[in-house]
């Protein structure tokens, strides 16, 4: 649950439907929805462990107001944020500077924000492999992996799945403009697997023959079922979906799959940013109990 949102309107930050200005540096995460977002309680959990005079909010921002971040009182007291969906490849175009992961990946989630330069990082794509090398019941990848979707999140996925050692993988996008921008990306950098970019239609394949791993990075609330086999095959199978909370579909996971959602993900791309922004140690701890809490 979300207990401070704050939007970006035309004549500033409106906090609580009021004026706000910030009186000291702040962090936030940014999207278009945003308020499904943990990554308030996660960071403010971790920020009051390590004694930090700062605070992280939830900040609306839709497309068209994304410039207006980086002008004037907009941009005085924000300190760096977090970018989650659809934002994360516009926001890699604003940034000043882009550390050789962002660059490589052409979407941003991590923003440090430096006497008003944007300085921007990728740490999803950290945040998936540590999750999948834990999650996977096996001691080598799989041979062959599926990616849902063709955004930033699916480059950190395939850029994941690569370093991790898978060396095919599929991506399925809907729209024929979101998978000619994931080939451009593509053809201009440097993923070590063979890459297939396809079509995103209903039909649920076959069973799997041997271990199977699918990774989702569709929008909030999108099912996955019409593209899922129905059951397991004779292999290890496992579902990794990046959404949480009521971002996640009502919905099974094929039989004899076992499902991950985005919460670890979240939470180690999360101690990843954390890192960057105020160095070690990560207050893994408070994280973890921040997650753990009701909504």
């Amino acid at each position: 649950m979300i207990l401070d949102l704050v939007e970006l309107g035309q004549d500033g930050f409106l906090r609580g439907g009021e004026p706000w200005t910030p009186a000291a540096p702040f962090y936030a995460v940014i999207g278009d929805p945003v308020s499904h977002s943990l990554s308030p309680r996660l960071h403010n959990a971790g920020m009051e462990d390590r004694e930090l005079a700062t605070e992280y909010v939830a900040l609306h921002v839709t497309a068209e107001r994304l410039p207006y971040l980086k002008q004037g009182g907009f941009a005085r007291h924000l300190a760096g944020f977090n970018v989650t969906a659809p934002h994360k490849e516009a926001v890699a175009i604003l940034c000043d500077g882009r550390t050789d992961q962002a660059r490589s990946l052409g979407a941003v989630n991590t923003v440090k924000v430096e006497d008003g330069s944007w300085l921007g990082h990728n740490t999803d794509s950290g945040g998936v492999v540590a999750v999948l090398s834990q999650a996977w019941p096996e001691a080598s990848p799989p041979d062959v992996a599926t990616v849902l979707g063709a955004g930033g999140s699916a480059r950190a996925a395939v850029d994941a799945l690569a370093r991790w050692g898978v060396p095919r993988i599929q991506v399925r996008n809907r729209s024929q403009a979101g998978r000619d921008r994931f080939a451009k990306w593509l053809a201009a950098g440097s993923v070590e697997a063979e890459v297939a970019v396809e079509p995103l239609v209903p039909g649920r394949p076959d069973a799997p023959d041997g271990a199977a791993l699918w990774i989702c990075c569709l929008a909030g609330g999108v099912a996955t079922d019409p593209f899922l086999p129905v059951a397991a095959g004779n292999g290890p199978s496992l579902l990794l979906d990046l959404r949480y909370g009521e971002q996640l579909p009502s919905e099974a996971p094929p039989l004899g799959f076992q499902h991950v959602d985005g919460l670890p993900v979240l939470m180690m791309q999360g101690g990843l940013a954390f890192a960057w922004w105020f160095g070690p140690p990560v207050p893994w701890t408070a994280f973890q109990a921040a997650l753990a809490m009701d909504d």
